[in-house]
């Protein structure tokens, strides 16, 4: 089964784009068809997911090698490959918790700077209010004062009532 590129993107939940990068450099072995598009076939879309994985879980394209232990990494002479294995992986997961540290840092920075700015929108929006507020309040000039009772003209009295209905 040979896959196109935006096939395997699509199953692998990545761009396109990305993945025309990690073949050419990574090396991953594919074909190209009569249009010079990359084919894939099921040996290329498992180093591909392998890629992906480490890349997730690292936060690089450098991906792990667990049967040639860097030397640098590597403390002791005297220990066994299982040892240097283990020793490998605590870095690796140590370098991957930093990471993490590091990303939720950004997240919670980035959220208090959106916070912030809403805050100074919302400042300014009440500032104009305020403002609108006391020019209309200016254009009125003196409050309006509730007028007084023996102000008002008074309303004539109903009387005979029953007469004007009754017509009597």
């Amino acid at each position: 089964m040979e896959l196109k590129t935006h096939e395997v993107a699509k199953e692998l939940g990545m761009a396109p784009r990305t993945i025309r990068k990690w073949v050419q450099k990574h090396n991953i072995p594919c074909s190209k068809n009569d249009y010079g598009h990359y084919v894939y076939d099921a040996k290329a879309i498992a180093r591909l997911e392998t890629l992906k994985a480490n890349s997730e879980v690292a936060g690089t394209l450098e991906w792990f090698d667990a049967d040639t232990p860097n030397p640098q990494k590597v403390k002791r002479n005297d220990t066994t490959p299982i040892e240097q294995k283990m020793e490998a992986l605590m870095e690796r997961v140590s370098r991957t918790e930093q990471l993490v540290q590091q990303k939720a840092d950004d997240v919670v920075s980035y959220q208090l700077l959106q916070q912030r700015k809403e805050m100074e929108e919302l400042t300014k929006k009440v500032e104009k209010l305020e403002e609108m507020l006391d020019q209309l309040q200016a254009k009125q000039g003196k409050k309006l004062e509730p007028p007084l009772i023996f102000d008002q003209p008074p309303q004539p009295k109903r009387r005979n009532v029953f007469r004007s209905i009754f017509g009597l």
